[in-house]
């Protein structure tokens, strides 16, 4: 699974991993960010649906974040990139390796194609690593781009 985010006004999207996202949201809350709940998605009817819109940035269904706290992010991330190394002092650690030793031999083409995206999706967070550790070396300047981008304003999450 990936996080498409689009900014409407320029229509500038990036794409980033399920990995990338939750460990920059996680890294903006250690330096001072404060989320603020994204708006619903337009095409959701909350009314007509019964139901409450808890401001989640986890889930990619077209939510919005307001211009002022995609500045607000990306002000905690600018302020985390002094302290994340520039080459990562460990190997990054590849769940390919792991993935293709364990997974069950009689599992059908496509459900290994699932587990594999589900276990490469989630496989870092179980690990426990920390923000600082994940941005660190050629992470780091794809973190610099989504600061870029958090900075063109108000951005939707597809």
């Amino acid at each position: 699974m990936s996080y498409e985010l689009f900014n409407p006004s320029t229509e500038v999207c990036r794409t980033f991993s399920k990995q990338f996202w939750a460990k920059a949201l996680e890294l903006a809350r250690l330096y001072g960010w404060q989320p603020k709940g994204t708006r619903p998605p337009s095409s959701l009817d909350l009314y007509e649906l019964n139901a409450d819109w808890h401001g989640t940035y986890l889930t990619n269904d077209g939510q919005t974040v307001k211009a002022e706290d995609a500045f607000l992010l990306s002000a905690a991330l600018e302020k985390a990139l002094d302290h994340i190394a520039d080459v990562n002092p460990r190997k990054k650690w590849d769940p390919n390796l792991w993935i293709e030793d364990d997974l069950p031999e009689w599992l059908s083409p496509d459900e290994r194609t699932m587990m594999e995206e589900e276990l490469q999706d989630s496989l870092l967070d179980i690990m426990g690593v920390h923000p600082l550790e994940f941005f660190a070396g050629d992470e780091k300047q794809h973190l610099r781009e989504f600061i870029r981008f958090c900075r063109l304003g108000s951005f939707e999450i597809l």
